[in-house]
């Protein structure tokens, strides 16, 4: 049971190359919180030195963060496999059962390329209806336009297919049923599978709809709003694959809104390739 009284757990993920991305989606998350909430912000990283920390917590804003290295020794004493498929940040939101102590149960997963325009706490009370996590759609709505090998795998090719980038997970679950490590592994065995349409890399959301067909919860698309779209409303912005901002695909709004979150951190001016992945 959710306590209202305890604050809302965030995670994102990161390496040096993304920390613009994650000192803007800090500042939103600081700037959309509403006064009353707490959040308590996990940031997993590889390699991010702690100069570079301190400027991300410059961004804060009454979010207290705590940092977290994910390395080859951490994965050895939870038991996880070392292998360079999985020891990158894509799949570090896998481990988090590992990162947070028995008793928390719930944990808002947000990629490092997202603001945060809403105040999350419609979000953290999202109904799970006792499935392993919440998620919104994707750009591929349904498996069989994801995963071409579906059949084979025994899918269903008309499941809906999710989006990973923004989750809200029940983590009494993932440790009862090793989500996070099956994920891992069904992305290691089919590491040669991880495209769509052999261009687009799904890393661990291909695992994750391979594990959890039929069994997760969906979000309103508001909360992982996809920035080629028009939105009166958006909760959560997410810039994923070639819709980064100033990317031709991205609507000039949300490049805007990006561009007022950057230039309120210690990134100020910087502007991401329109290629970026």
């Amino acid at each position: 049971m959710i306590d209202g009284r305890e604050p809302i757990y965030v995670a994102t993920s990161t390496d040096r190359k993304y920390l613009p991305y994650t000192a803007a989606m800090v500042h939103s998350l600081a700037r959309s919180r509403h006064p009353a909430t707490r959040i308590e912000l996990t940031i997993m990283h590889v390699g991010v030195p702690q100069a570079d920390r301190q400027k991300v917590e410059h961004a804060a804003g009454g979010v207290a963060i705590q940092w977290v290295l994910i390395d080859v020794d951490r994965y050895r004493r939870w038991g996880l496999p070392i292998d360079p498929v999985v020891l990158t940040p894509h799949y570090f939101r896998c481990v988090l059962a590992h990162v947070y102590p028995a008793s928390t149960q719930r944990v808002i997963y947000l990629d490092a390329d997202t603001l945060v325009v809403d105040d999350l706490t419609p979000l953290w009370h999202w109904p799970l209806a006792r499935r392993p996590l919440a998620a919104a759609g994707d750009l591929m709505s349904v498996v069989r336009d994801a995963i071409g090998h579906w059949h084979e795998i025994g899918l269903d090719g008309d499941a809906p297919y999710f989006n990973s980038g923004v989750l809200v997970i029940d983590l009494a679950q993932w440790r009862e049923e090793r989500i996070g490590e099956r994920v891992m592994r069904q992305c290691q065995a089919d590491r040669h599978r991880l495209l769509i349409r052999n261009r687009w890399p799904q890393h661990d959301q291909y695992g994750f709809n391979v594990v959890l067909q039929h069994r997760w919860a969906r979000l309103d698309e508001r909360w992982n709003h996809f920035p080629e779209r028009r939105s009166a409303r958006p909760g959560i912005v997410h810039f994923l694959g070639d819709t980064k901002p100033g990317a031709p695909r991205t609507r000039p709004e949300f490049t805007r809104m990006f561009t007022t979150a950057i230039d309120a951190t210690a990134w100020a001016g910087w502007r991401p390739p329109a290629t970026a992945q």
